[in-house]
């Protein structure tokens, strides 16, 4: 094979491989950005159940008053 034939062969895989670098790299940022999205909707839910907590804990008080 040919220099010139093997340049074209490496150009045209680096290419191909670079492509498929970029898809990962896509793919890691939505998938952090999912994460990031999951810890916010848990956060929230904890929020929330701190204070269902805090209003079972008052009814509590009340009936036992």
């Amino acid at each position: 094979m040919a220099t010139d034939e093997r340049l074209d062969r490496v150009a045209s895989n680096l290419d191909r491989l670079t492509g498929v670098v970029d898809g990962l790299a896509s793919t890691a940022v939505a998938h952090d950005n999912q994460i990031d999205g999951l810890i916010r909707v848990a956060e929230q839910q904890n929020i929330e159940i701190d204070k269902l907590r805090k209003a079972m804990a008052d009814l509590d008080k009340r009936w036992q008053s």
